[in-house]
């Protein structure tokens, strides 16, 4: 959620700002801006809209060797130029760009009024330019330092002032800020993706910590404005190429790399023996796990859960971020928290990690960024394996939770019975086969639920919960109005809204459920439903009134039969939103990385 780069050198600024900011445009936002420093003034260009819009509205300056940029995600203010960042100091001396929250900026701003400052923007960031101007000991690291002890909340803060045309100043609260350098150039960004191809190494500022970087000369500050040392870390190369290649949206490419991730998770959990740390004397000091996450992460939770209690027959809870730290949860020295989290700074779960952390839990994040917050801070990390994932709705990444999190059930299950079950290869195969059977098919029926206004999905048990993912995808990238049920609360309530050609997407791939769930399609068909059946097994046979169409799907081991599914359902939700006209890679209003409560 919004984005934040900076750059000094001499390689055209702007062009050097922009690239970057393209880079971190999966992070959702509906603002841009940019500031660059030209003969000791502040030059400010803003846009709503897409970077595009900004690109199109700035001059390249000739001299100016350093600047900020920012895309923003509206959350104190609407979308408007007024609102987006940079702000700037009302003696023009300071601008600022800033992702998280200033909890406390109503009473700094009216103290701020009071001592005669007048402001711009309905922003809570506009206080910090304000404040560095008020607070300005002629000492711009000491400043940005007094200012920050006075925020209560998180940022991360980029800053330049237009008297040091070599120098910009950084600060870090709960929300991400790197930097990095080479021989020639200095690189700001909330996300190392920015440096790659650039550099080979990089800083993470932690909580509290500033920085004063100029060529060659980067120096770290704790709050008491004393240096300290800290070591760069080195920048992995990433294994796909991060553009589209020959893809028409990030959506599609990242769809198409599940199998590859797969692959590679077996690969990494084979050669680095990830699971080992969790061993049988740990286990025999817990007595139950919880799993935390939000949106597709809670959804693979769930999955975790129910792999959790049916193979290593531990018992296991699920929590939505968000309402953990608020549900008085049960936790101490014998809980394992498993967090999942595909940026690994999703606030609401690193919230929850640190209330779990207070009771005494241990504590497992399961992250695609192995830089992030979550990795740090919990006591063992379970890769997911993903590389970058730009597009905003989650697709290889959720199927590689999915897998890391069936992996660890049957590691402890073998932990726990002394057995040798190769969990392995069981994603070895599916990596090896996975593929969509009839994508032509597919994509007559996303024309049709591409007219569609609301559609609902039904299934048991796992397929429940696959059911639940699916129709977040639908919801997420073609704004049609979806719903999951288990299929066997049809009856209780939710057959209300079935009527006449509406769609209902029946998720059918257990077996022994399966005559069960096919008796649900049969209720909702009888009151006129339009039923599409996915499934491995032989539906037609079935005789199901009103079905419309059969995603036929490959047929692995039924724990494994929700990655199969999904796979499915995300190019159905892919095709459906090109039919609709809906970019799939930036859905309104969304972002990738929430990094505010």
């Amino acid at each position: 959620m919004c984005g934040i780069v900076g750059y000094i050198g001499n390689n055209s600024i702007e062009e050097n700002l922009l690239n970057n900011l393209n880079l971190l445009e999966y992070r959702g936002y509906d603002s841009a801006g940019i500031a660059v420093l030209e003969n000791h003034e502040i030059k400010l260009t803003k846009a709503v809209g897409c970077i595009n819009n900004l690109k199109e509205k700035i001059k390249p300056s000739i001299n100016a060797t350093i600047g900020i940029s920012h895309t923003r995600w509206a959350t104190h203010g609407e979308s408007t130029i007024e609102n987006a960042h940079p702000h700037v100091s009302q003696n023009s001396n300071w601008a600022v760009v800033h992702n998280g929250i200033i909890e406390n900026y109503a009473e700094l701003k009216n103290d701020l009024i009071k001592d005669n400052f007048i402001f711009k923007s309905e922003t809570d960031t506009e206080v910090i330019p304000q404040l560095l101007q008020h607070l300005d000991c002629n000492n711009n690291i000491k400043t940005l330092i007094d200012t920050c002890n006075k925020l209560e909340g998180s940022f991360a803060l980029a800053v330049i002032n237009k008297n040091v045309s070599d120098t910009l100043y950084l600060a870090k609260r709960k929300s991400p800020l790197y930097i990095s350098a080479n021989e020639n150039e200095i690189f700001i960004a909330s996300d190392p993706i920015c440096f790659a191809g650039k550099t080979e190494t990089y800083f993470a500022l932690n909580d509290d910590e500033f920085c004063e970087a100029k060529l060659n000369n980067i120096k770290f500050y704790n709050s008491s404005c004393e240096t300290i040392i800290k070591n760069p870390i080195p920048l992995n190369t990433f294994e796909e190429n991060l553009g589209k290649q020959n893809y028409n949206h990030f959506m599609l490419k990242e769809i198409d790399e599940t199998s590859k991730v797969l692959n590679r998770i077996v690969l990494t959990y084979k050669d680095n023996c990830v699971f080992d740390k969790i061993n049988k004397d740990l286990l025999n000091n817990i007595n139950k796990v919880i799993l935390i996450g939000c949106g597709t992460a809670y959804h693979a939770c769930l999955m975790g859960a129910h792999y959790l209690e049916s193979f290593a027959r531990i018992e296991a809870r699920c929590y939505i971020s968000s309402e953990f730290r608020y549900s008085n949860p049960i936790i101490d020295n014998k809980t394992l928290a498993i967090f999942v989290s595909q940026s690994g700074e999703t606030a609401d779960t690193l919230m929850a990690h640190e209330l779990s952390k207070q009771k005494g839990a241990k504590t497992v994040a399961i992250t695609n960024v192995l830089y992030s917050t979550l990795s740090k801070v919990a006591d063992y990390v379970f890769p997911v394996c993903a590389g970058p994932e730009i597009a905003v709705a989650s697709t290889k990444a959720y199927s590689a939770q999915v897998a890391v999190l069936n992996m660890f059930a049957k590691y402890l299950s073998n932990l726990l019975r002394d057995s040798k079950y190769d969990y392995l290869n069981d994603i070895l195969t599916l990596s090896k086969n996975l593929k969509i059977l009839d994508v032509e098919n597919l994509e007559l029926l996303a024309e049709d639920i591409a007219k569609q206004s609301s559609a609902l999905f039904i299934g048991r048990n796992l397929d429940h919960i696959t059911c639940e993912e699916a129709s977040l995808k639908l919801k997420e990238i073609t704004y049609i109005n979806t719903h999951a049920h288990p299929a066997g609360e049809l009856k209780h309530g939710f057959l209300a809204v079935v009527e006449q050609g509406t769609p209902v997407f029946v998720i059918a791939t257990q077996k022994a459920l399966l005559d069960k769930t096919l008796n649900a399609a049969s209720e909702a068909a009888a009151r006129g439903a339009k039923i599409i059946v996915a499934s491995q097994f032989n539906i037609e046979e079935k005789n199901i009134k009103n079905l419309f169409y059969h995603i036929k799907l490959q047929e692995f081991d039924e724990d494994l039969m929700a990655i199969t599914a999904m796979y499915s359902f995300q190019m159905l939700s892919y095709l459906t939103s090109i039919k609709r006209g809906i970019d799939p890679d930036k859905p309104r209003n969304l972002a990738k990385s929430v990094t505010v409560e």
